[in-house]
C-alpha cells in the first residue's frame, strides 16, 4: 500500500504524516510563499521603496483572478511573517489603496495544492479509505467533575485507575481520538490522569465557541490537541452526520486536515476546496472582496430576490403518489447553466429568467470548480446502497454541494457575488416551472412543489417523465419515492405545511418530515407512539384500509394516556437547546430554570449548546438531569402527548375533507 498523507503540521517547515497502513512516517519541507498587491502604479511604486527599506524580496508581476489579468507586486515572505508584512502593506496603503491577493490562505491547504498533492488520495474512487486506529471516549460529568466514562462504547459507572491507564494505553496505540469535551470532560480526564502520573502526553485545550448560523445559535466544544495524534471532537457536525468516512472524504475534497475539518462547517469546506482547485489553475484568491452589488430599483430587487419556487400542498391524504427530486439542483445550475461572479453581465449571453442579468459564454470560476465535486457527488449517490462507506461519503459530499449554493450569496465568500446568488434562485424557479409544465403536459397531477421537488400523480410513465424534465433543464432528477399513500398535515393556521408530511412507499418503508417523531426536542413516550401508530398502518395500501384502523388507533392513543410515571425515565427525557445564556432570559422559562440547576452543579451552559432533562414540575420550572431520581410532571408530558396525537388523528378527519380532496382520493388505480 502507497503511503497516504493524513495530515500536515508546521509553519515555515511543513511536515507531512504519512500512512502505509501499519506505521506514520514523518517528512519536512521548508516553505516559502508570496501574496500579490494591484493598486494604483503611483501607490505600488511607493510601496516598493517601503518594501525595499524593510528588505522584503518583491518583483513586480502580471497575475489573474477570476476576471481577468493584474498587474501589481508579488511579495515573498515566509508563512510565519506573513501577517506582519500584510499589516505593513494595509498600513502603508490606508488600509484601501491596494487589493491583496493569496494573503489568508490555510498554509497546509496552500503547500499542499501548489505541489499538486492531498490527503487521503484514492487510486479508484470506489476503493475504500485504510483503516485509521482509533478511540472513541465519551462520558458524563456531575457536579463539574467526571462522573461515568465510555471507552469504544464499553461503560464503567467508575473512574477507576485501572479505567485510566486502559485509556492510556488507548490514546497511546491510536492515531485518532475521537473525544467528547462537552463541559471539558475530555480535559478534565487527561488532567486527572496527568496529577495521578499516569502516562499521558502533553496537551492543550482551547476553549469553547458560540457561533450564529441561519438564525440559530451553535456552540462547539473546547477542541483538544494531542501532539502526534488526530484529534476529532465528537460534536463535529460532519463526523455525526457522515461518521470517519465522511471526514475523510470531506478532508480529501477540501484541502482541509481531518482536525481542520472535523471542527469547519461544510460552507468553510467547499470555500477550501474552491481555493484548492484556485491554486491549481494559478488563480489569485483576493484577501477580502471588492465587487459590490449591482445598483437596482426596486422593481428589480423584488423581481430577482425571491428565493426558491414553493407549491403549497392541499392538507389531506393522498394515495400512488410519486415524489421526483433534482439531484443536487442548485450546484447542478451553477455547473451547467454557468452561473458565476464574473459571467454575471447586463448586456451579452444568455438572458436569465425573471431577472435582467445575462451569463457570458466563457466557462466560469465556480462552474469549474464544482464540477468534479458534483460528479463525485452524484457517483457515489448511484453506489451507495452497495457500501455504506459509499453512503458516508455521499453525504458528506451533499452537505458540501448544498452550501456551495449559500456562500454565493454569503457577503465575505471569496468567490461570491449577490447577482450570481440571485441568478441561481431564479433559473431554479425557472426550471420547476419549466418542470411542472411537462408534469401536467403529460397527464400529472401536481401535489406539491419546493424548490427542487415535486409530489405528483398520475398514470403516466414517471421514467418517461424524468428522462424528458432532465433532457429539457438540463438538471438531473430522480424518483426520490413512489408513495402507497402520503399525509400533508395542516399548519396552525389551517393551511397545508410545507415542511410537515409522512408516507408509506412501495417498498414499506417511511419518509417523515416535520413531526414529532423527527424532532430532537420531543420525549420518546410521543415519538414511540408515532412509531407505534404507524407500525399500525404499515400494512395498508389505501385510505380505505387505513379508515379500518381507526378503532386500533383509538386503543393505542388511550394505552399511551394511562401510561404510569414510572416508566424508564429516558422516554421523558427531552432535549433542550439554549439560544442564550440562562441569565439573558428576560422570566423564568424551562430553559432558565435549566440554565440555573446546571450552574448549581458546577456545569455551564454556552449559547448553542442542548441538554436533555425531564420536566418533573412545570408551573415551578422545577427539572431532572440525568442520573437523578425524577417523577415526570404526567399533567405537563400529557398535553405533549395530545400534540402527538394530531398528525395521527388528522389521516382519519381528512378521510373527510373538502370535494376537491375527495375527488383526489378516488384517483388512486
Amino acid at each position: 500500500m502507497n503511503d497516504t498523507i493524513i495530515n500536515t503540521t508546521g509553519t515555515d517547515r511543513i511536515t507531512l504524516w504519512k500512512y502505509d497502513g501499519k506505521h506514520v512516517s514523518h517528512e519536512s519541507f521548508p516553505c516559502r510563499t508570496w501574496i500579490f498587491a494591484s493598486g494604483d502604479r503611483y501607490d505600488l511604486e511607493f510601496l516598493e521603496r517601503q518594501l525595499d527599506t524593510g528588505n522584503i524580496e518583491h518583483q513586480w508581476d502580471v497575475g489573474k483572478d477570476v476576471y481577468g489579468k493584474v498587474e501589481g507586486l508579488k511579495i515573498f515572505e515566509k508563512p510565519g511573517s506573513l501577517n506582519r508584512t500584510i499589516q505593513i502593506i494595509e498600513s502603508i496603503g490606508n488600509h484601501r489603496k491596494f487589493m491583496i491577493y493569496n494573503a489568508d490562505i490555510n498554509n497546509h491547504l496552500r503547500f499542499l495544492a501548489e505541489n499538486d498533492l492531498s490527503y487521503f488520495i484514492l487510486d479508484d474512487p470506489m476503493d475504500f479509505d485504510m483503516n485509521i486506529p482509533h478511540v472513541t471516549v465519551e462520558g458524563r460529568m456531575k457536579y463539574g467533575a467526571p462522573e461515568k466514562i465510555s471507552l469504544n462504547g464499553r461503560q464503567f459507572m467508575n473512574i477507576e485507575t485501572d479505567v485510566l491507564e486502559e485509556l492510556s494505553g488507548l490514546i497511546r496505540n491510536s492515531m485518532m481520538i475521537i473525544y467528547d469535551n462537552r463541559d471539558r470532560f475530555f480535559s478534565k480526564i487527561l488532567m486527572i490522569m496527568r496529577n495521578m502520573g499516569i502516562g499521558v502526553p502533553s496537551f492543550s485545550s482551547a476553549k469553547s465557541t458560540t457561533y450564529e448560523s441561519y438564525g440559530v445559535t451553535h456552540s462547539k466544544s473546547a477542541n483538544v490537541r494531542i501532539p502526534g495524534k488526530l484529534c476529532i471532537p465528537m460534536d463535529s457536525f460532519i463526523l455525526q452526520e457522515a461518521g470517519i468516512e465522511g471526514l475523510i472524504e470531506t478532508s480529501r475534497m477540501s484541502g482541509l486536515s481531518p482536525e481542520k475539518a472535523a471542527v469547519m462547517t461544510s460552507g468553510s469546506a467547499v470555500s477550501s476546496m474552491e481555493e484548492t482547485f484556485a491554486l491549481k489553475q494559478n488563480i489569485m484568491i483576493p484577501y477580502y472582496k471588492n465587487d459590490h452589488e449591482y445598483e437596482k430599483n426596486l422593481e428589480t430587487l423584488l423581481s430577482t430576490d425571491m428565493g426558491g419556487l414553493v407549491l403549497q400542498p392541499e392538507p389531506g391524504i393522498y394515495s400512488d403518489v410519486h415524489e421526483i427530486d433534482f439531484s443536487s439542483m442548485y450546484p447542478s445550475i451553477m455547473v451547467n447553466y454557468n452561473i458565476s461572479p464574473e459571467t454575471i453581465n447586463f448586456h451579452h449571453g444568455r438572458p436569465v429568467d425573471g431577472t435582467p442579468y445575462r451569463i457570458s459564454e466563457e466557462r466560469g470560476f465556480l462552474p469549474s470548480a464544482l464540477d468534479m465535486l458534483l460528479k463525485r457527488r452524484l457517483f457515489y449517490k448511484s453506489v451507495k446502497h452497495l457500501s455504506p462507506v459509499y453512503e458516508k461519503r455521499d453525504k458528506a459530499l451533499k452537505w458540501m454541494l448544498l452550501t456551495s449554493f449559500g456562500y454565493t450569496g454569503y457577503k465575505n465568500a471569496k468567490f461570491g457575488k449577490i447577482e450570481a446568488h440571485e441568478a441561481i434562485t431564479a433559473t431554479g424557479r425557472y426550471v420547476l416551472k419549466k418542470s411542472i409544465d411537462i408534469c401536467r403536459d403529460m397527464g400529472f397531477t401536481i401535489i406539491h412543489g419546493i424548490v427542487d421537488s415535486l409530489w405528483i400523480k398520475g398514470n403516466g410513465s414517471i421514467d418517461e417523465l424524468l428522462e424528458k424534465i432532465s433532457r429539457e433543464t438540463s438538471i438531473g432528477i430522480v424518483e426520490e419515492g413512489h408513495y402507497r399513500w402520503i399525509v400533508f398535515v395542516p399548519a396552525k393556521n389551517g393551511e397545508g405545511s410545507l415542511n410537515r408530511y409522512f408516507g408509506l412507499k412501495h417498498d414499506g418503508t417511511y419518509k417523515i418530515r416535520g413531526i414529532e417523531i423527527r424532532r430532537r426536542d420531543s420525549p420518546n413516550i410521543c415519538k414511540n407512539f408515532q412509531k407505534d401508530a404507524l407500525d399500525v398502518l404499515s400494512g395498508c395500501r389505501t385510505p380505505e384500509e387505513i379508515r379500518e384502523k381507526y378503532d386500533q388507533v383509538e386503543k393505542l392513543k388511550k394505552r399511551y394516556l394511562s401510561m404510569p410515571s414510572y416508566i424508564s425515565t429516558d422516554d421523558y427525557m427531552i432535549e433542550f437547546h439554549m439560544q442564550k445564556r440562562h441569565g439573558e432570559y428576560a422570566s423564568m422559562t424551562i430553559r432558565k430554570s435549566l440554565g440555573e440547576t446546571l450552574e448549581k452543579r458546577g456545569l455551564e451552559i454556552n449559547p448553542g449548546e442542548t441538554r436533555m432533562a425531564i420536566v418533573s414540575d412545570e408551573k415551578r420550572k422545577t427539572l431532572s438531569l440525568p442520573g437523578d431520581e425524577a417523577k415526570p410532571d404526567m399533567k405537563y408530558y400529557r398535553k405533549l402527548l395530545m400534540r402527538s396525537f394530531e398528525p395521527i388523528d388528522f389521516i382519519f378527519s381528512s378521510l373527510n375533507l373538502s370535494p376537491s380532496v375527495q375527488k383526489k382520493l378516488t384517483e388512486y388505480p
